[in-house]
This record gives C-alpha cells, structure tokens and sequence, in this order.
C-alpha cells in the first residue's frame, strides 16, 4: 500500500516538473525567439524556420508545449489561417513519425541528445508533397519542395546548438564557436520579425542586431563579437534579397 501511494507521488511530482519546465524562466526566452522565429519565412505558406526550430526543441530536451503554442500565434499572425495550418500539419507529421520511428539516441553531452534530422526533413518534404499532389503541381514546385525540406533540416543542426546558447548565456562561462554562430544566426533571423518598423527613425531591427553583436562581444571576446557580427550582417542581406525578389 505505502508502495502504491509512493509510485503516485513520483507520478504527481514527475507531472509538476514537466508543468515547471514549460514555464521555467530559461525557457521563456526560447518561446519569445520561437514566436518571432515563426513570423518570419522565406516565401513560403509558413514559416519552415518554426519547424526547425520546434525539432531542435525536441532534440535538445526543451518542453515542446509552449514551442508549438507560440508558433501557432505567430504563423497564424504572419501568414494567417493557412499558414497556422500548414504548420500545425507539418508539426503534427514530425511528432507521428517520432513514435513510428524510433530517433537515436546521442551522448548526454552532446547538444544534439536525439538525432531526429531525417524525420524533420520526411515531416516537411510528406506535408509538402501532399499539398501539391491535392492542388496540382509543376517541376518547379517539385524542386521548391525538396529545397524548403533541405534548408528545415540544415537549420535544425544550427538551432541545435543555438538553443543551448540561449539557455544558458548567463550561467555557462564559455560556448563553442559552432554555437556562438549558431545562435547569432537564429537571432538575426528572429528580429526579421520587427520588418521595416522604425522608431524615431531608427530601424529596430538594425538596433537589436547590433546590440546582440555587442552583448556576445562583451561576453565572449571581440573575436566572437567580429564573427557575431559578419554572420548577423551577411544574414540581413540575404534577408533583404529574399524580400525584394518575394
């Protein structure tokens, strides 16, 4: 009886520290990232950026819950029912094939802890191969949907790194160059999210950018500033070509 009772306690406690995680304090930062992540995209129906970075959640050990959530709102925002719909569908395919499809298991101290690439990219590239067979499609649609499956996996192994970058840049003395990008990256893909919006004549993208380059400079030394800093301006610029051609 006091065996029984002891195995529900676990059960109730293991339920409050999933509940705690979604809502600890090093993760609200990955929700605000993952919402601003999830309004920006690269022409597309959503944002493929928003699935890449719901695997690197999943990958990294990070409550999915609020991931989904706030990518929601932000695809729904951003590209409307349609585009909260494509997501949700993608997302929903990603999460099915986990089960069908056991990922393997990484070291404990690799930032990867699962290697779920290939289902991100059989997820993205199945949803997109369904939405062109129900509404017709060319050879150009074809290859635009290999190509937006190829670049939700490549983005996942940057996100993959980033995140741990994003958890823990305040408590962990010092990050790998590869993550140090990584997250550089990621966060000058998320402050697309602001557009053109100005403030007093000042573009806020460009300010966030440049404080994030002095913020890792500041931390991590004026060689990781200089590479924060290349990697978030070579970012807006294909950023800027890609909506000018869009």
């Amino acid at each position: 009886m006091y065996q029984n009772e002891n195995i529900i306690e676990e059960k109730q406690n293991q339920k409050m520290n999933i509940f705690s995680n979604v809502f600890a304090v090093k993760n609200i930062v990955i929700y605000i990232i993952s919402l601003m992540l999830s309004m920006v995209g690269l022409g597309g129906e959503f944002s493929i950026f928003s699935i890449s970075m719901l695997g690197a959640c999943f990958a990294s050990s990070i409550p999915a819950l609020g991931i989904i959530i706030v990518s929601l709102m932000g695809n729904l925002i951003k590209y409307g029912v349609g585009g909260a719909l494509g997501y949700f569908l993608t997302a929903l395919t990603l999460v099915v094939t986990l089960f069908l499809v056991k990922p393997i298991y990484n070291e404990k101290e690799r930032n990867e802890k699962i290697k779920i690439g290939k289902h991100i990219l059989f997820a993205t590239l199945t949803v997109q191969i369904i939405k062109l067979a129900m509404s017709g499609f060319t050879l150009y649609d074809v290859l635009a949907s290999i190509t937006t499956a190829i670049i939700a996996f490549v983005f996942y192994k940057i996100f993959v790194n980033a995140s741990l970058v994003l958890q823990e840049f305040w408590a962990k003395r010092a990050f790998t160059i590869e993550e140090l990008i990584g997250a550089s990256l990621l966060l000058a893909i998320s402050v697309g999210a602001f557009g053109d919006i100005n403030l007093f004549g000042f573009n806020i993208k460009n300010i966030i950018s440049i404080l994030i380059v002095m913020i890792l400079g500041w931390k991590n030394g004026i060689l990781v500033g200089t590479t924060a800093g290349v990697t978030i301006r070579s970012n807006l610029a294909v950023s800027l070509l890609v909506e000018n051609q869009s």
